[in-house]
């Protein structure tokens, strides 16, 4: 997993800030960490925008508040991987990338799709990337319980911490 401290947000917005990131190319899932949801969604931003492969649309979605439609999404993409049918949200962000934010917040079945997406895009891959944004360390939520610990290994494979202070002592 790689691990890369931002200075400011200002650094976030530029991706030559990001180069030994950006330099992968597609990523299909990295994790970003920090008090702000606005420094979060920067990174996020950089990272669609660095991407050699994107020329697709960037969307934004606070997990939490549209679990229902994420569940949506990703049961619809399963469920079409199999019967060759569309779903509409994924399919419209293919060769661009979709940022879930609050990841922390999600439920154990939204988590299980998610986790089963990413073993499925593995053998099928998705031509998008997925960001995910948090306020805390997802180790810290996996030790209290409250996530999968196999979504957060996927989840952390890039890892970018904004505050150090905020990724808690098992960074």
């Amino acid at each position: 997993m790689g691990e890369r401290r931002e200075p400011n947000a200002g650094a976030a917005e530029q991706t030559t800030g990001l180069d030994p990131i950006t330099n992968l190319g597609r990523i299909v899932s990295a994790l970003v960490i920090g008090k702000s949801a606005g420094e979060r969604e920067s990174v996020a931003r950089a990272l669609h925008r660095a991407n050699r492969e994107a020329d697709g649309p960037f969307l934004k979605v606070a997990a939490p508040q549209e679990e229902g439609l994420l569940k949506q999404s990703l049961e619809g993409w399963l469920q079409g991987t199999s019967t060759g049918e569309s779903p509409r949200l994924l399919d419209r962000l293919e060769n661009g990338s979709l940022f879930l934010d609050q990841i922390e917040a999600l439920g154990s079945e939204s988590q299980r799709l998610l986790l089963e997406f990413l073993e499925e895009e593995a053998k099928q891959p998705w031509k998008g990337q997925l960001i995910t944004g948090s306020e805390v360390s997802l180790r810290g939520a996996v030790k209290e319980g409250r996530f999968d610990s196999n979504l957060a290994l996927r989840l952390e494979r890039v890892r970018i911490v904004l505050d150090p202070e905020q990724a808690g002592p098992d960074r």
